[in-house]
């Protein structure tokens, strides 16, 4: 009988993982349509549209993600969506100009970009794949990590594509 050990080849490579998972905004994401104070969703009257931002429970957002925008094809003025953030300030965990899908990857985004990655230089890193992260997150991820690190690669560390080695 022989002794032959056992050698885990992905542990022995020195590949680190890097899931983009992990920096995934955890936060209730809240819309505000413009078009809901347009007359005839087309038109903006200043007066009426102040009048109603007066009446409306900014409370409701407390703690959101909120995404500012209009969805009909109207001329808005610029100083509207100015109004519009300023009352959301206060109560708003985050406010936006675009939707939820952007401001959910912008968050992310920022997530990343706050993140300590200095454990990550100099050595091979993968990123893991997945079809639940944005496309803007491995190129946000790219530009963080390019250079810094001895090998960029994307997938899993038993198989990884390699992207680029510095």
């Amino acid at each position: 009988m022989s002794d032959k050990t056992i050698v885990n080849k992905v542990t022995a490579s020195g590949i680190l993982r890097l899931d983009l998972l992990q920096y995934q905004p955890d936060v209730v994401f809240a819309d505000f349509d413009i078009k809901n104070y347009l007359f005839q969703e087309l038109v903006l009257i200043e007066k009426e549209f102040r009048i109603e931002m007066e009446a409306i429970d900014w409370e409701a957002y407390q703690g959101k993600a909120v995404s500012v925008y209009c969805s009909v094809d109207a001329i808005v003025p610029q100083w509207v969506y100015m109004l519009v953030a300023a009352r959301l300030k206060p109560y708003a965990f985050s406010v936006i100009f675009g939707s939820e899908k952007e401001h959910h990857i912008k968050l992310w985004e920022n997530r990343l970009l706050q993140a300590d990655l200095t454990g990550y230089e100099g050595e091979k890193v993968a990123f893991r794949a997945s079809e639940h992260i944005p496309e803007a997150l491995y190129i946000t991820a790219t530009n963080v990590l390019a250079g810094k690190v001895a090998s960029l690669m994307y997938g899993e560390p038993g198989l990884p594509k390699v992207i680029r080695k510095y």
